[in-house]
């Protein structure tokens, strides 16, 4: 009989089920030792609950013995089994997810090891705090009752204090409605919510923040009427860099920049950045810039530096060198529009945690796959991708982790494989049916070619005709040449009955 755990009683093998050793000497599977309560919260073994002596980083070592034994003694002498072959660019997204998942999976676990013993100790101390301001109003009431004033206008301030902090406390015990917004690393998260029974926690937490001074009781206050040159109609200035007049051999003058005229006074769009040095400019001009489009012929990590640190920058427009073997910083996380064109693994995953994010358009990456896990945010709206088919797994996990809140979506692909072979996906209808877009109403096709009409109009009417069938009839697919050409045609048509009306009303 193949060895099997003594909680679960699951024969052991060498992924889930793999075994474990414990400090006191009996073994368990991994899968137990992720979901035992017992395990988990008091560190006692589930088979004789002794005391355990677990590692900081949480990992249990194997059982040797038993690993050896699974591993050569199979009952039809098959050969060890092996781990599976990650050829397969979807099994590689697919690892990368677990692994993710198991890296945060087992940092939460640490912290929360951490921090849980040292929340019980503070409410502990919060619970003796409230003990000895009691114990103290009842011996001042008792003095009061007997007769000894002592210090009384002293008494009486002292006593006035604890009794608002006592009020205060027993009010945020009993709150029934309670508003929160927390923010990490640009991603934000808001609850309004209506507090029950389960919400004592949350309760105990308020109370915590107000012993440490960090909730303040405010009183509602009325808003000051703004000066009456403060208003009128919002105005946006732009600076745009002219080739010809602000680069001096191939480098940005910041000085004639900054010294022309008014060209500079409340730059809020910063427009055809280009040029060596150009990070000199952003340093004056970060602090109130909102847009800002960089071209690729400048020092790319000098100049993302300085991107990374704006805060009041929304909407960001860059193209990298496609050979530039310089390491990008990542990306400003609060972001609203973004344009980037061969980006790098380490910017495409800021995308994930940015969330402000309804518009964005990446084109040309080249890194190895990445996987995007379901946004948590679900405001991405538009989505352009321009992708080649060496990195179609990508294109579709980014496309795929938006289709909740996805309206319009354009593709850069070709009609056929002699149009563009590296930007054909022949099977496009059926991947895009399997991403699940539910909220999509439009998608666009970009052609690699300009040819007004497409070059293959029958070609691309199939093309569109299969992508059609494969999403929600409720679905506008539409080829951005052929409607563009369409556009004008009607136009000139328009134009030319204009035309005609005008002579035959001509006497």
């Amino acid at each position: 009989m193949a060895p099997q755990c003594e909680v679960c009683l699951v024969p052991y093998d060498l992924d889930l089920h793999r075994p474990k050793i414990l400090s006191c000497g009996h073994t368990i599977c991994l899968a137990c030792t992720h979901n035992s309560s017992l395990l988990l919260a008091k560190r006692k073994c589930p088979t004789c609950d002794k005391d355990l002596t677990i590692e900081p980083n949480g990992l249990l070592p194997d059982n040797i013995f038993i690993i050896r034994m699974l591993e050569t003694a199979d009952s039809d002498g098959a050969p060890p089994r092996k781990a599976p072959r990650m050829e397969d660019a979807r099994v590689q997204v697919h690892l990368q997810v677990l692994q993710r998942g198991v890296d945060a999976g087992r940092q939460l676990v640490q912290v929360l090891r951490q921090v849980v013993p040292m929340a019980v100790e503070a409410l502990n101390h919060q619970l003796d705090t409230s003990v000895a301001q009691l114990r103290q109003m009842e011996r001042d009431l008792e003095k009061l009752q007997r007769g000894a004033t002592g210090d009384a206008a002293t008494a009486a301030d002292f006593s006035e204090q604890q009794l608002q902090q006592l009020e205060d406390s027993l009010r945020l015990l009993n709150l029934n409605k309670c508003a929160v917004v927390a923010e990490e690393g640009g991603a934000t998260w808001k609850a309004s919510v209506q507090l029950g029974r389960v919400s004592n926690v949350l309760r105990l937490l308020l109370l915590q923040l107000r012993a440490e001074g960090q909730l303040e009781k405010v009183a509602d206050a009325a808003v000051p009427a703004l000066p009456a040159a403060d208003a009128g109609k919002p105005k946006l200035s732009i600076l745009s860099i002219d080739d010809q007049q602000d680069l001096d051999d191939g480098r940005l003058d910041v000085n004639l920049v900054l010294q022309v005229g008014r060209r500079c006074e409340n730059i809020r769009i910063l427009k055809n950045l280009t040029g060596l040095g150009s990070e000199k400019l952003l340093r004056v001009v970060s602090p109130q810039l909102e847009e800002l489009e960089i071209l690729d012929a400048v020092k790319p990590r000098a100049v993302m530096e300085e991107v990374e640190r704006m805060t009041s920058l929304k909407r960001l427009l860059v193209t990298f060198d496609e050979d530039m073997c310089d390491d990008v910083p990542d990306l400003p996380l609060q972001l609203e529009a973004l344009a980037v064109t061969y980006p790098r693994e380490n910017q495409l995953r800021c995308v994930e945690r940015m969330s402000r994010l309804h518009s964005l358009n990446v084109s040309l990456y080249c890194g190895p796959p990445v996987a995007f896990p379901p946004s948590q945010h679900g405001v991405l709206q538009w989505l352009g991708v321009s992708f080649k088919v060496a990195h179609k797994d990508t294109m579709l996990s980014l496309i795929r982790a938006h289709r909740s809140s996805l309206l319009e979506l354009e593709i850069f692909c070709g009609v056929s494989e002699a149009d563009h072979g590296d930007f054909y996906f022949p099977d496009l209808g059926a991947s895009l049916a399997e991403c699940g877009l539910r909220a999509l109403r439009r998608l666009v096709l970009e052609r690699p070619s300009p040819a007004l009409p497409c070059k293959d109009v029958d070609a691309c009417l199939l093309q569109r005709r299969t992508l059609q069938c494969s999403l929600n009839s409720s679905v506008d697919v539409i080829c951005q040449m052929c409607n563009t050409y369409s556009q004008i045609v009607t136009a000139r048509a328009k134009n030319l009955k204009h035309i005609i009306k005008r002579h035959n009303a001509t006497p």
